[in-house]
């Protein structure tokens, strides 16, 4: 499976991600995951298999069509981690993950002199906050 029920995560079915991620999604993306479901018989055909069944009909559209299935898989992995309670969980196990990175943003080691000094010199630019927007020619 994509995302196994494990260390005290839950499984995508036991968040009702199916409901949940079609919301979220383009209608492209919608479209595309709605063919890699049909292709392993979602929903009808792929509620009533055991995990080996299931596996292998996930196994058998990444080999058959690698394309669908990478969409499946980023939509699963999108809507998946999203979601509040494996947030929480995640959280409780140590992992800096919050739902909006904006305004808290994540844990970084600070910026020293020696990290910023090798950075390519030929690709070094500051431009003041008043300046921004201007072009670099009036910038500088």
């Amino acid at each position: 499976m994509l995302i196994p029920a494990e260390r005290g995560r839950p499984a995508p079915s036991e968040v009702h991600l199916g409901v949940d991620l079609l919301g979220r999604l383009r209608p492209t993306e919608t479209d595309t995951l709605r063919l890699a479901c049909e292709q392993i018989g979602a929903p009808d055909r792929f509620g009533t298999l055991n995990q080996g069944a299931r596996h292998d009909a996930v196994a058998a559209l990444e080999q058959d069509s690698p394309d669908l299935f990478d969409v499946l898989r980023r939509c699963v992995y999108f809507g998946y981690y999203a979601q509040p309670v494996v947030i929480r969980v995640l959280r409780e196990q140590g992992y800096d993950i919050n739902e909006a990175p904006q305004p808290r943003g994540y844990r970084m080691p600070p910026m020293t002199p020696d990290v910023v000094a090798n950075v390519d010199r030929s690709r070094r630019v500051w431009i003041p906050a008043d300046r921004v927007g201007l072009s670099l020619k009036e910038a500088s």
